[in-house]
């Protein structure tokens, strides 16, 4: 997938365009990416080339719910009970690295409104996991 020469600069159009263009693995370019990825710092007010430690902290911790998010949407859609089994194994992983990073923000003394994530990954499904202490 190719991006436009002149990206949108409103969030929720550049959003759709990134998970358009993240799941258009097939045609990835990582010069594109960059240049997608910078935009979306840009909207959100953050210049990629001029990020306080709070910044990178925070493009961490969104991250990693972003992806442990579309984690959990996998596991709904496992086809098998092994492939759950692997899935759960990978989130298990995830929120291990997500409490390293929480970690190395509270050690590196970035704010406490960082620790909160933008988006919420806190969930109670069927298999017993409760994350509500995200």
């Amino acid at each position: 997938m190719k991006l436009p020469e002149q990206l949108p600069t409103d969030p929720n159009e550049i959003e759709r365009l990134y998970q358009e263009y993240a799941q258009g693995v097939e045609d990835f370019d990582d010069a594109e990416f960059q240049r997608i990825m910078d935009a979306r710092l840009a909207v959100w007010g953050v210049d990629p080339r001029q990020m306080t430690a709070d910044q990178i902290f925070g493009a961490m911790s969104e991250s990693m719910n972003s992806m442990l998010m579309n984690l959990y949407a996998a596991k709904d859609e496992a086809p098998d009970d092994e492939a759950v089994r692997q899935v759960d194994e990978i989130i298990r992983m995830a929120e291990g690295l997500r409490e390293h990073i929480n970690v190395a923000m509270r050690d590196a003394g970035a704010h406490d409104d960082v620790d909160a994530p933008t988006d919420s990954v806190a969930r109670d499904d069927s298999s017993g996991n409760d994350d509500s202490e995200v």
